[in-house]
């Protein structure tokens, strides 16, 4: 996807903005490979790459994308979590719940700390769980979804040790239509 933005934006002789995307691109790559030689990051660390992702998928979305990062009471620069441990949830708010939506997209990921606990939320106004169940039913049966089955695969091993608990929240108006979806993720703190 990164790619081709870039390549339209080429096409569409916008090089300023090509530039700038490849060059967020290129920061990007590069910490997904330093961080995935590791086992902990800072979780500065997480957000900065958090940051240059989201970044890219707003420029992608055309400015139909908003996002905000909230901490409170977190030393981001002390606190130690697995590498890319908050991403999967984020891209997968994105890809399965914002990008289906036709009208502006938000995400809000907030960062709290408490009693040896990072409590980790996600919530975005997408499409909802089920929606996005029933068109992944429909596109898998031409595609076989490995970045999600490797996630969760991935997801199991850590919340044996990290994760203490994931609660997914189903977002619903007062006429029962999905208005999005909220990841809580409680994780344990190692001193």
């Amino acid at each position: 996807n990164a790619l081709n933005t870039i390549q339209a934006y080429i096409f569409m002789n916008e090089r300023d903005k090509a530039t700038g995307y490849l060059s967020k691109f290129s920061k990007l790559t590069r910490a997904i490979l330093q961080m995935s030689e590791k086992e902990t990051i800072r979780l500065s660390q997480e957000l900065e790459a958090l940051t240059l992702y989201l970044d890219l998928e707003k420029m992608r979305f055309h400015e139909g994308f908003e996002y905000r990062i909230d901490i409170k009471d977190v030393n981001v620069e002390a606190v130690q979590i697995p590498s890319m441990l908050i991403q999967p949830f984020v891209e997968n708010a994105i890809k399965h719940g914002l990008l289906h939506r036709p009208e502006e997209k938000r995400l809000l990921l907030s960062i709290s700390q408490c009693d040896g606990n990072l409590y980790v939320e996600i919530d975005d106004n997408g499409i909802g769980r089920k929606r996005a169940e029933e068109l992944k039913k429909q596109r898998d049966r031409y595609h076989e979804g490995f970045s999600s089955q490797a996630n969760e695969k991935r997801l199991k091993l850590l919340s044996r040790n990290t994760i203490l608990s994931i609660k997914y929240i189903d977002k619903i108006n007062e006429f029962q239509q999905a208005t999005g979806t909220t990841v809580q993720l409680i994780i344990e703190l190692k001193t």
